[in-house]
């Protein structure tokens, strides 16, 4: 049983733990039951394609089944047509595939979804009893149809062209023929086929001929296009509110939501004709000012951050309080000051692929000349306190200067990173 419920990613770490496992003794029975579950799975995710990727957590608003659906619905189809199981296992073999998905697999969808749908089948109870037993079973219907569509998708939303919008129109009208409200849960199982689920917009809009926002806002679809919206107020949100404190990864994640954000705003603007008094068109246009915003106000706290991490003290001490001097080399890093700046730079580096297009290109290119004007300046003068020992403890110096090389692969590259480094050690040597 924990073999047969553990999921994809586990059972493949265990193939591999058992790999060199011998011949003999308890772990090999463990391995073979784990090579057993592993070809079962094989075979069944073959068969059951198309609704794969619905048996898991998704999005609110998605199609999505429990991740029981699958080895229960198996099970039942193994129950009820031991033979066609048995045929479809036998043409699962890697040239058998290159030929196209064997007939048996869409056949097995099929009696699925009667199954489910006849409650005098009891062989199907289990899978009934996780609910949305009908949704399922209407997903099922459409499996042909997916599965045709399957190895067109990645052309679908990479380059569409004529050829290419008129096979997708024509697998919507045929899930439109199985049932009425099917052609949106077509693009729905396509999305969950998609490493972006909003890269539907593509498919929809090659269906559609580029409809304007109004028309697809108050159509069967305009869920899509509302999921997207939603999710870019989400990404601008996490941009605003990310903590400094949690170090790179918060900072890469939320770059990260900046470049999807980008992709996303592009994605529909060029899938879907936009009104600017439009009702998408006017959300649209304000999230381009939120999230220019946002990172303007984030990339504006960079240069208090990287003085909280590289201490300086004023020249004199006329100096203004707080003010910028010479660095100040009496105490250790700051881990908690370094994990902030860490943050916020690599924030900053990860906006490279979208600040021009997203409106704060020009701010993050005067931040970054900014940040290493002060940052070459600072190491300047710690190497200065490593060769002579004059400013500061030349021990605390060298942490320092790994500091600021860590800091300046984010502002700059990693080979101005390396060349600092070396000139540090070239200076402990020297005074040494």
């Amino acid at each position: 049983m924990l073999v047969e419920t553990a999921p994809d990613s586990a059972l493949r770490s265990l193939e591999m733990a058992l790999a060199g496992v011998g011949a003999t003794g308890g772990l090999a029975q463990v391995r073979g039951l784990v090579e057993g579950e592993t070809s079962e799975r094989f075979i069944r995710n073959n068969v059951l394609a198309p609704i794969v990727p619905l048996c898991a957590v998704r999005a609110p608003g998605q199609i999505s089944f429990s991740p029981r659906t699958l080895p229960l619905l198996w099970k039942a189809l193994k129950g009820t047509a031991p033979q066609r199981v048995e045929e479809a296992s036998s043409k699962c073999n890697p040239w058998d595939l290159e030929q196209g998905s064997p007939e048996v697999f869409d056949d097995l969808c099929k009696l699925a979804a009667r199954g489910l749908r006849d409650a005098e089948q009891d062989l199907f109870d289990p899978v009934r009893a996780l609910g949305a037993a009908e949704e399922l079973a209407n997903c099922l219907d459409l499996c042909v149809i997916v599965r045709g569509a399957l190895p067109k998708l990645s052309e679908w939303v990479s380059r569409m062209s004529g050829e290419r919008a008129a096979a997708a129109r024509l697998a919507y009208n045929d899930a439109c023929v199985i049932r009425g409200d099917s052609g949106a849960r077509l693009f729905d199982i396509l999305a969950a086929h998609l490493p972006d689920d909003w890269r539907i917009l593509r498919v929809i809009s090659a269906v559609m001929d580029r409809p304007n926002d109004r028309y697809l806002a108050s159509s069967e679809v305009s869920a899509f296009g509302e999921r997207v919206l939603a999710d870019i107020e989400a990404s601008i949100a996490l941009i605003r509110d990310f903590d400094l404190n949690k170090g790179e990864k918060q900072g890469r994640d939320a770059a990260l939501a900046a470049q999807r954000v980008a992709l996303q705003i592009t994605e529909f603007e060029q899938s879907v004709n936009i009104a600017k008094d439009g009702p998408w068109g006017r959300r649209l246009a304000k999230f381009r000012q939120q999230i220019a915003k946002e990172v303007d106000l984030r990339m504006s706290a960079a240069d208090k951050e990287l003085n909280d991490a590289l201490p300086t003290r004023p020249i004199s001490i006329l100096g203004k309080k707080g003010g910028k001097g010479v660095a100040r080399l009496t105490d250790p890093p700051d881990e908690k000051m370094i994990r902030r700046a860490t943050s916020i730079l690599a924030f900053i580096a990860d906006l490279r692929s979208c600040a021009t297009q997203s409106g704060y290109g020009s701010t993050r290119t005067k931040t970054l000349e900014k940040l290493n004007t002060r940052l070459d300046q600072y190491i300047e003068d710690v190497l200065y306190a490593a060769r002579t020992g004059e400013g500061g403890d030349p021990v605390i110096a060298q942490q320092y200067l790994d500091v600021a090389a860590d800091f300046i692969a984010y502002s700059r590259d990693e080979k101005t990173a390396e060349i600092v480094r070396r000139r540090a050690a070239a200076a402990i040597a020297a005074a040494a």
